[in-house]
C-alpha cells in the first residue's frame, strides 16, 4: 500500500545521497509511528500505477502521513514532471540535476 497524498524521499534509486539518508529515515519513522498501535486503514479505493491501494493510515486522531510532513520527512504528492522536478529539488537541493 502507498500512503495517499505524500511522497517521502526515496531509499531505493534515490536521486542523490542525502535523499537516500532521508528515506531512511522517513521508513524508520514511520516503522515507530505504527508499532504495537492501532492502525486505522482508511482505504481511499484507488490504486496506484503499480496495483498498490492508496490509504490513509490514522493512529490515535492522526493521519501519518501529515505528522511525516510535519516532521519534514514527507511532502505533499501532486502530479506530473514539473512537481516531480520540484520535489526532486527538495531532497537534493544543488545535487539534482534534470535527466
Amino acid at each position: 500500500m502507498r500512503l495517499l497524498d505524500i511522497d517521502t524521499p526515496e531509499s531505493n534509486s534515490p536521486r542523490c545521497a542525502v535523499e537516500e539518508d532521508l528515506g531512511h529515515l522517513a521508513a524508520e519513522r514511520l516503522s515507530r509511528l505504527i508499532a504495537d498501535r492501532l492502525v486505522v486503514i482508511d482505504r481511499s479505493g484507488t490504486h496506484d500505477r503499480w496495483g498498490r491501494p492508496l490509504v490513509h493510515l490514522i493512529v490515535g486522531d492522526e493521519d501519518v502521513g501529515k505528522i511525516l510532513m510535519r516532521e519534514g520527512l514527507a511532502v505533499r504528492w501532486e502530479p506530473g514532471r514539473e512537481a516531480w522536478e520540484a520535489r526532486a529539488r527538495h531532497w537534493c537541493g544543488d545535487d539534482w540535476r534534470p535527466e
